[in-house]
């Protein structure tokens, strides 16, 4: 659920990495039993303590194969922990390799998005068409273990790597959904994540409804590497088509790169006009601004739910406050805060929370998220998959009635 930035290789926390390591490792050999004399300067008291402990571990541990890289990984991993932020995250190197392939849109696994909430994991987005999304695996349901361990003290990183496999293998994760816990068994996929979905994924009847009305209908389901392109794709189909007007939904989508929000964003707002504020934590203030590219000019209305959140909250609330789309379903997630992706020393990696966003009408909407002009249906946390059915239909016929009337006020 990220919204992140590309990555920086020769960040501040790389080099404060590289210090960490390099005093450890000289510390490591020839360290007396005596303290250190750091005064009060709290990045010599920090440089000591790590030595000190790096010193107890080889020479008085119990275990004298202990692995130098698993500690200095754990070290990284504490420090951003210590942080209170759950977006802010480290990753080993076979953590951070499968976050980037994941970003590709290609990785291999069950098919499941996941985030940090209220202390432990929860699915954010269960990706149609893989081993997750055909056994029926919801947003909203909470990862309790993963083949027999309790994820309550793991790191993200570390939750998603233990669900993550080789194909054909199996994994075991224990769920928790409203008041019940199960077990669900899944073989794990090589996935491809197709990022945009049209009309073809649709009953046969919305389809009917989207033809008699003349619009067209096309889902981000997440933003990464390649959805700018399909994105692209799939409305030049639509607007060559015909269609007169377009139901975006962005249900579920928990968000992905800042970069591809801003592109999509970009072919409906006006030139020069604000998409998106980025304020650093200086609160210096950068705007991204939308090009002199071709828009769409045909009427637009936006689905969300309350696992829209992050990237898809900042195109929602492009489109929102330029009124270019009415926005229908509940109330998004809230994310407003944006990461940067950091690549480290090893081969490792990590997210750092670097900013937060603005809507181009200047609200936070960091723990609040954006109010529909159209509530419609309700959450989807703990409901039975009947439930749910009937609240995206409910939802859908309510933006498509909306839809209608635009397209009504048009000829």
């Amino acid at each position: 659920m990220n919204a992140v930035t590309p990555p920086r290789n020769r960040s501040l926390i790389a080099l404060l990495l590289l210090a960490l390591i390099a005093g450890a490792f000289l510390a490591g050999y020839g360290y007396g039993q005596q303290r250190v004399d750091v005064g009060a300067d709290a990045d010599s008291r920090g440089f000591a303590l790590l030595r000190d402990l790096l010193h107890q571990v080889r020479t008085t541990y119990l275990e004298r194969n202990v692995q130098t890289d698993a500690l200095f990984n754990g070290a990284a991993r504490g420090m951003l922990e210590a942080l209170g932020d759950p977006y802010s995250r480290f990753m080993d190197p076979q953590g951070y390799k499968g976050f980037r392939e994941s970003l590709t849109g290609v990785f291999s696994g069950v098919g499941i998005l996941i985030e940090l909430a209220d202390g432990g994991p929860v699915v954010v987005q269960p990706i149609p068409d893989t081993p997750a999304g055909r056994a029926g695996i919801r947003a909203g349901d909470r990862i309790l273990a993963v083949d027999g361990r309790k994820t309550e003290r793991m790191s993200l990183e570390e939750v998603v790597s233990r669900i993550r496999g080789p194909a054909g293998t199996k994994v075991t994760l224990t769920l928790r959904r409203g008041g019940r816990t199960f077990d669900q068994t899944l073989t794990r996929a090589r996935i491809v994540n197709v990022t945009v979905r049209g009309e073809r994924y649709l009953e046969e009847a919305d389809r009917a409804a989207l033809r008699a009305a003349g619009a067209a209908y096309v889902r981000i389901v997440s933003f990464d590497e390649p959805t700018s392109r399909d994105f692209a794709s799939a409305l030049d189909a639509a607007l060559r088509s015909g269609a007169r007007g377009l139901l975006l939904d962005l249900r579920t989508n928990g968000g992905g790169l800042l970069d591809v929000a801003v592109t999509i964003a970009d072919r409906f707002v006006p030139a020069g006009e604000p998409i998106v504020h980025l304020v650093d934590r200086d609160g210096r203030r950068q705007t991204e601004r939308a090009t002199r590219s071709a828009k769409v000019q045909i009427p637009v209305v936006v689905l969300v739910n309350e696992f829209t959140a992050s990237a898809s909250e900042i195109l929602t609330g492009a489109l929102s406050d330029h009124q270019i789309a009415r926005v229908i379903g509940v109330r998004t997630f809230g994310k407003g805060v944006i990461q940067r992706i950091l690549s480290l020393p090893g081969g490792a990696g990590a997210t750092l929370t670097s900013g937060r966003y603005l809507t181009p009408d200047g609200a936070d909407i960091h723990g609040k998220g954006i109010a529909p002009d159209v509530t419609a249906g309700g959450k989807l946390e703990g409901r039975s998959a009947e439930e749910i059915r009937r609240i995206e239909a409910t939802q859908f016929a309510s933006a498509l009635a909306v839809l209608k009337q635009q397209i009504a006020q048009r000829r």
